[in-house]
């Protein structure tokens, strides 16, 4: 009922109704009828997977067409993004004597050099995106602009860092972790290059198979040929034409019949 193709399947065994003809082929212990319910049962299945294939088959040509080179130019887009922005983030990266990142974050037009007071004023900011459906540019954090957006389902609010990408990270009520988490999102853009360079290649994998898996034919496409002839052949044998059904009612008119004759004759 879904369109999907199941991951399991079975045959009703009621499905099949045997004709007059077949009745009485059965009832004569015609080997044929027998041969014919078998082939039934077979086609029935051959035809189930046949279908699956089918449906695995239109996905996958769906994902060669679409899907996939879709995935395969997000990651490059994201690639070229990320190291745009990786180099922006290095750039306005300053360490100190001990190579340790100092820190500074721009909010409105103030510049902060002290994580406290600017974790504060971050968290004052956060009314602004309370009404707005879009993110709100609050600042500059690494040389990218720093914007916040409230989500009104889990009343989230999110930082975003925007460059020639765009990365966000949830914010919440700590004054020090939340700079923390600014932190961590600007450093991790660097990172992130190699984890979709990855998945490029992957995904690239992933079409190379597709391409091959959907060139195979069905496996079982001549055993259904060949059973389907054979099940045209026991058909036209067993006389299943409507012209061949018979009532059962001349019988017995006719046994009732020669009952009133041999009445006649007695008197």
């Amino acid at each position: 009922m879904t369109s999907k193709s199941p991951a399991r399947s079975c045959d009703d065994m009621d499905e099949a109704a045997l004709s007059y003809a077949e009745v009485k082929a059965l009832a004569a212990g015609n080997p044929l009828i027998k041969e014919k319910m078998d082939l039934d049962v077979q086609l029935t299945r051959l035809k189930t997977l046949k279908a699956a294939h089918d449906s695995q088959r239109y996905e996958l040509e769906n994902k060669i067409a679409i899907g996939f080179p879709a995935e395969i130019r997000k990651c490059k887009e994201q690639i070229e993004n990320a190291t745009v922005d990786a180099s922006t983030v290095k750039e306005h990266s300053v360490v100190d004597a001990d190579g340790k990142d100092v820190f500074c974050i721009q909010l409105e037009k103030k510049v902060y050099y002290e994580k406290e007071p600017a974790g504060k004023a971050l968290l004052g900011l956060l009314g602004l995106a309370l009404n707005s459906e879009k993110p709100v540019p609050i600042g500059y954090f690494k040389g990218m602009e720093l914007q916040i957006q409230h989500l009104p389902f889990g009343n989230e609010y999110h930082a975003r860092l925007v460059g020639s990408g765009t990365y966000s990270t949830q914010l919440g009520a700590d004054v020090l972790g939340n700079l923390t988490r600014l932190s961590n999102l600007a450093n991790g853009i660097e990172p992130s290059i190699e984890k979709t360079r990855n998945m490029q290649i992957q995904l690239e994998q992933q079409l190379a198979s597709a391409e091959e898996e959907v060139k195979r034919p069905f496996p079982q496409a001549t055993e259904l040929t060949e059973k389907s002839k054979r099940l045209a052949v026991l058909e036209g044998l067993l006389n299943m034409n409507d012209k061949d059904i018979v009532t059962d009612t001349e019988p017995e008119q006719q046994c009732q019949t020669d009952n009133r004759q041999h009445g006649q004759e007695e008197r």
